[in-house]
């Protein structure tokens, strides 16, 4: 079975941390340190965070009925456990050390040992802070990051004993209590800063702006989309989901499943740890109105006739300002087909997103009226427009209430 990195991490961190716990217990029994004693029993909250760790990134991953999605916040409720032992830790520290100033009189015993041990744990620890902090940023790990931050704690804390134990040695007295109240002041800062930062994906925090903006930019880099209503998402864990409310350009069912696809599959491969795209599509009303005029060959007269027309003029209004955004001309892609032109061009109408079609010639009984109107696009016949710009212009007044309907 493949171990991920981030439990790769776990791992290492655990045999190192029983291998350093072992070693300052074993000196804390004949020195007398407090300091190195309390850190010896912090490690050892360390080696049971890191096996709750390793349990969250394995079970997080895991899919059941009841819970389809994955258990993907139980690596931020394990988080949570974390930055809670932690402020537990530097309670219990504190209030050693607090007894030892009050009661007076406590020496460290052969403190070369106790400052040669520390020296050790500390590089050992500052190594896997720095490792675990690494891959949590690149697996975008919670869990793991908070382990890290708390490592370093350690590291900070090994480095405090140290210098305490140097003091206490040139005659200044209680400095090994005084060291474990450093540790404690950085234990208290890293235990709120873990603890809120996993109670806020529990809490459903969003996603960061800048993802979201990047969300975006790739929507709406895709030409089947009209227009983005909405986009959401939520951190759960590492992994990130996003809900998308579009309006299509086209409301083709098939056309439709296709975008959400490459949509989705697009998203999750230039966003890490993206785990699902919903894609919502809305006919919701729409900022801009398109239109479609059909044209003779010479590109500026509307067409008298429907499916024999040569070319299509597409025209998109913004509202309310009611404007041009744009005109484009495009081929009849059925005006060659041998037969059902009609049909098929009312399918390339339908699909290209359409809001009205202004033709000169009525499509009353007409199958091709049947599609169009079952595709939402509203069919105007105006056998009196003769020119482009009148026709643009029916089109951009369109449900206007200061002008005569359509």
């Amino acid at each position: 079975m493949k171990v991920a990195r981030t439990e790769k991490a776990e791992v290492i961190s655990i045999a190192a941390s029983v291998l350093m716990a072992a070693g300052m217990i074993a000196v804390a029994i004949p020195t007398g340190s407090i300091a190195i004693l309390a850190e010896g029993i912090d490690t050892v909250v360390d080696i049971v965070a890191s096996l709750a760790v390793l349990a969250g990134l394995r079970l997080s991953q895991r899919h059941s009925r009841n819970f389809p999605a994955g258990l993907y916040k139980l690596e931020n409720l394990i988080g949570t456990g974390i930055g809670i032992l932690i402020l537990v830790c530097a309670y219990e520290l504190a209030a050693e050390s607090i007894r030892s100033i009050i009661a007076g009189g406590n020496r460290v015993d052969q403190p070369w040992l106790v400052m040669g041990t520390m020296a050790a744990v500390l590089a050992i620890t500052a190594s896997i802070a720095w490792y675990k902090g690494k891959v949590g940023r690149e697996e975008h790990s919670p869990s793991l990051s908070a382990d890290a931050h708390h490592a370093w704690t350690d590291a900070i804390a090994c480095l405090a004993i140290v210098v305490g134990v140097g003091l206490e040695m040139l005659g200044i007295p209680d400095m090994d209590s005084v060291a474990a109240l450093v540790v404690v002041a950085f234990l208290i800062k890293t235990g709120i800063e873990v603890t809120l930062e996993s109670l806020k994906v529990l809490l459903d925090a969003s996603i960061e702006r800048d993802v979201l903006a990047r969300v975006r930019e790739l929507v709406m880099e895709d030409p089947h989309v009209r227009e983005v209503v909405t986009i959401t998402g939520r951190n759960s864990g590492s992994h990130r989901f996003i809900d998308l409310s579009l309006v299509p350009l086209s409301y083709d069912l098939k056309e439709a499943e296709r975008t959400s696809h490459a949509l989705s599959e697009k998203i999750r491969r230039e966003i890490d740890n993206v785990d699902q795209v919903n894609v919502d599509f809305t006919v919701e009303e729409s900022k801009h109105i398109l239109g479609a005029v059909l044209l003779e060959g010479d590109g500026t007269t509307p067409a008298l006739g429907y499916e024999e027309a040569p070319l299509v003029l597409f025209v998109e209004i913004a509202l309310p300002e009611r404007t041009v955004l744009y005109r484009r001309q495009e081929v009849n892609p059925a005006v060659e087909a041998p037969r059902g032109r009609g049909i098929r061009l009312a399918v390339f109408l339908s699909r290209s997103g359409i809001d009205v079609l202004l033709t000169r010639q009525s499509l009353h009984g007409d199958d091709a009226l049947y599609v169009l109107e079952s595709n939402g696009v509203e069919v105007v016949f105006r056998p009196d427009i003769i020119s482009i710009e009148d026709a643009v212009e029916a089109i951009r007044l369109r449900d206007d209430p200061g002008h005569p309907p359509l």
